[in-house]
């Protein structure tokens, strides 16, 4: 019976040391807006405020049904309503194993109010000043 309880209370403590594990790379994700079955997630400790009106940032597209995670490090202007994908992976979700990368900066593009793009560069504005939505 020792010899039982002292192995559970092992498998246990392996269960919590490799789940705190995965979590850990999770860990700066904060949800921003989600569209059907697709979440986006701004990594708050990469974070580079550029100017009053850029950022830089990690940004996470999740595709929940596909198993699908897209991996993004974006350039945001508040003032000229434009981001810029600077590299991006394409993942799947469960296992972080990259099918595609990109490392090659691309144009800038606009966004619109009310996209997606634009929830997170709201979100960005109010992170600097110091409150989240």
């Amino acid at each position: 019976m020792r010899k039982f309880a002292w192995m559970l209370s092992m498998t246990a403590l392996l269960l919590f040391l490799a789940s705190t594990v995965c979590f850990a790379e999770d860990e700066g994700r904060r949800f921003v807006d989600a569209r059907g079955d697709t979440g986006y997630f701004v990594d708050v400790t990469t974070i580079s405020i550029d100017s009053n009106h850029e950022y830089t940032a990690d940004v996470a597209i999740i595709k929940a049904k596909e198993n699908r995670l897209f991996s993004y490090r974006m350039h945001f202007d508040f003032a000229a309503r434009t981001y810029q994908i600077l590299r991006s992976a394409t993942m799947t979700y469960d296992t972080r194993e990259v099918s595609q990368s990109v490392k090659t900066p691309l144009p800038a593009a606009p966004y619109v109010p009310g996209s997606p793009i634009a929830a997170i560069v709201d979100y960005l504005y109010a992170w600097q000043r110091g409150f989240e939505k």
